[in-house]
């Protein structure tokens, strides 16, 4: 009868195995808690959101006070119109708008948002003309449930200020 494999192959496969099993160990995967790789970066620096003031906590929770607490929002309900400058021109349940800086907004609803999804695009808060061409990107704002962060830029990919509509659908 003849053998396939000898005494010496089978040892070492069995070793390197054994080897790969307590040197390699078994990795599992987690959450990670480093930046975004997907995140926006400005002459190689990562931006990041503003530190969240209390005037703008109190200003969420007190418009969470006014709402009625019964009545669920409805997702073609939720918009804002916000002018280059930060104000807030026109919109449904939201209590405010405020520029951060430099292509950096906020805007905050009177009810939680951060479950829902955010669209957002560049232009004017009228009726009339074209709006200066440019970026948009939304996220959560972070620490603050009911806001949500915005940023802009010009065509040429710098931070720019930039009028814009947002529209944000909840679950």
């Amino acid at each position: 009868m003849a053998r396939i494999f000898g005494r010496k192959t089978i040892l070492l496969v069995v070793g390197a195995l054994a080897l790969t099993l307590v040197g390699g160990g078994i990795a599992v995967a987690g959450p990670s808690h480093r930046a975004d790789p997907d995140a926006v970066r400005v002459n190689g620096k990562m931006v990041q959101q503003p530190p969240v003031t209390q005037a703008d906590i109190d200003l969420a929770k007190s418009a969470l006070l006014k709402g009625d607490a019964g009545v669920q929002a409805s997702s073609a309900q939720l918009f804002a119109v916000v002018s280059a400058n930060g104000g807030l021109i026109r919109s449904n349940q939201a209590v405010s708008a405020t520029s951060l800086g430099l292509g950096l907004y906020q805007v905050v609803f009177n009810v939680p948002v951060a479950a829902g999804a955010f669209v957002a695009t560049i232009g004017l808060t009228g009726s009339v003309g074209t709006s200066p061409s440019g970026f948009i990107s939304v996220v959560g704002r972070t620490n603050l449930a009911q806001g949500v962060f915005v940023q802009t830029w010009n065509a040429a990919n710098q931070p720019a200020n930039r009028s814009f509509h947002l529209a944000v659908f909840l679950p």
